[in-house]
């Protein structure tokens, strides 16, 4: 180890995100001596009460060393094909957003062919083109195959986290890793003269003293604001600034997530194999707590349990000389992506990528501050595209989405999509274009001008490769289990 290499990493917040980068300092620097703070994880902190997960998260899990068999058997783990929708769209009807290809890879923009036929009447949805929502419809489920000819080829899923399971089981990872944990809670920061953070100190009168530390605190961000207070402000463009929380539901098994619009907002359920998660989010200006409280009660009999306010946006600079923020100290989504927790883990992985020596080289921030921002604002725009796109304008909080702004990056994407259906390119984007095309799509978006290299196909080779592809769709049921069968048989037990 040279005289200039991290040779401690802190970590404060004893949550989820904290967990996450404890676990994945300590595999990726066995020689580096990891301390976690474990405070109590910040209520606000979504990412620490993260359910859902995206398929990129198996990157991360694989990163520091956890498999799926023990995700589903000791982090109360579920699959996860995708989001279920209803009322989004400007007629009401309902779409699904399944991860994995829709229609066969080989054919480019398929999507363009789908949209010339809808012209012409076909009204099959954009989603019966997608093995994986074929199996979320049919409650079936199969590991994706390598044999190109399958359908199933095609599949992509994510799992779905009990909170308290999850976290309990990357505590012992984090152990078996050497990972240094106490218990405290922060009371000063001492700053050095550069302008760095030279200890912690916690209300016990510890005093930690290390090379980098990492901010998982929540939305506050202790540490990384007591260099930089600064907040990049996203109410603007994302509406939601409460989140009403149901009484847990009884558990279920169910390969989608359901979102559910409501005038005062969305409602959500996320069915797992300890309890189902219900909620309501919505803008406070519009409609008070009490009230939405009968929203939730009338819209899914449940009783509301908590109640969080949000603050959407996100830290100009993650990363500021020897304090690195991640989580919802770096950046504030509402839920309906189900994107937060991959955020973090993914910044988790670009912070060690990029790691610099102890003496924080400013080219080496700059580079991990300008792609994180860049990822943040994708996320920021894909949420967003969920609301300024939907065409629905029923209810007070869809008709005062006429008052949210555009940002500049999401304006490319929806005129370009709305003018011929191209994506521009994103260098850092959590959402692969099937996830874009899934819902600009579902929601009823139609580009005004079809595709030229599309159009010169003749309709009938057309319609013969769109019917080749339902009925490839439509296979992926047969060579998949029912998913109580497939889930027992990958755990071993009866779930509840």
């Amino acid at each position: 180890m040279s005289d200039r290499a991290i040779r401690s990493i802190a970590i404060l917040g004893g949550g989820i995100v904290g967990l996450s980068a404890a676990c994945a300092f300590a595999r990726a620097l066995p020689a580096t001596r990891v301390t976690l703070i474990a405070t109590p994880p910040d209520p606000a902190a979504l990412a620490d009460r993260a359910l859902a997960t995206w398929p990129r998260t198996a990157r991360f899990h694989a990163a520091i060393g956890l498999d799926e068999p023990g995700l589903l058997h000791h982090a109360g783990a579920t699959h996860r094909l995708g989001t279920a929708f209803t009322g989004w769209s400007a007629d009401g009807s309902g779409w699904l957003h399944s991860f994995g290809a829709h229609g066969p890879r080989a054919q480019a923009n398929f999507h363009q062919h789908w949209l010339i036929a809808a012209r012409a009447g076909d009204t099959t949805p954009f989603h019966a083109y997608a093995p994986a929502a074929a199996l979320a419809v049919a409650g079936r489920m199969a590991p994706p195959s390598d044999d190109p000819a399958s359908p199933l080829a095609d599949v992509e899923y994510a799992l779905r986290l009990d909170p308290p399971a999850y976290a309990a089981h990357l505590t012992g990872l984090a152990r078996h890793l050497r990972v240094h944990i106490v218990a405290g809670v922060l009371a000063a920061i001492d700053r050095r003269d550069d302008g760095g953070v030279a200890a912690l100190i916690l209300a016990d009168g510890q005093r930690i003293a290390t090379d980098l530390f990492v901010d998982a605190g929540g939305p506050t961000a202790p540490i990384l604001s007591s260099l930089d207070d600064g907040f990049e402000d996203w109410s603007a463009i994302l509406p939601c600034d409460r989140l009403l929380i149901a009484e847990p539901g009884a558990p279920a098994l169910g390969l989608v997530d359901e979102r559910h619009a409501v005038d005062a907002g969305w409602w959500w359920l996320a069915p797992g194999r300890t309890h189902t998660a219900i909620g309501l989010a919505y803008a406070a200006a519009l409609t008070p707590d009490d009230e939405a409280a009968r929203v939730l009660a009338a819209e899914t009999g449940a009783r509301p349990h908590d109640r969080l306010a949000l603050r959407p946006g996100r830290r100009p600079r993650a990363w500021i000389a020897n304090v690195l923020a991640i989580g919802d100290a770096a950046i504030m989504l509402d839920p309906l992506a189900g994107i937060s927790l991959a955020l973090a883990q993914s910044a988790i992985l670009r912070a060690i990528d990029l790691l610099p020596d102890a003496t924080m080289p400013p080219t080496l921030l700059a580079e991990f501050n300008r792609r994180t921002a860049d990822e943040a604002a994708r996320a920021r725009d894909f949420t967003a595209a969920h609301y300024l796109a939907s065409g629905r304008r029923s209810g007070i909080f869809w008709r005062a989405l006429d008052r949210c702004t555009r940002p500049d990056s999401l304006a490319i994407t929806l005129d370009q999509f709305a003018g011929r259906g191209h994506l521009p390119h994103f260098e850092e984007d959590l959402a692969a274009p099937d996830d874009w095309r899934a819902i600009l799509l579902g929601m009823g978006v139609r580009p005004a001008r079809g595709d030229a290299a599309a159009q010169a196909m003749p309709p009938g080779a057309r319609r013969a490769m769109l019917d080749t592809a339902l009925d490839r769709a439509r296979a992926a049921p047969g060579l998949a289990l029912p998913y109580r069968d497939f889930y027992r048989g990958m755990i071993g037990v009866q779930p509840g």
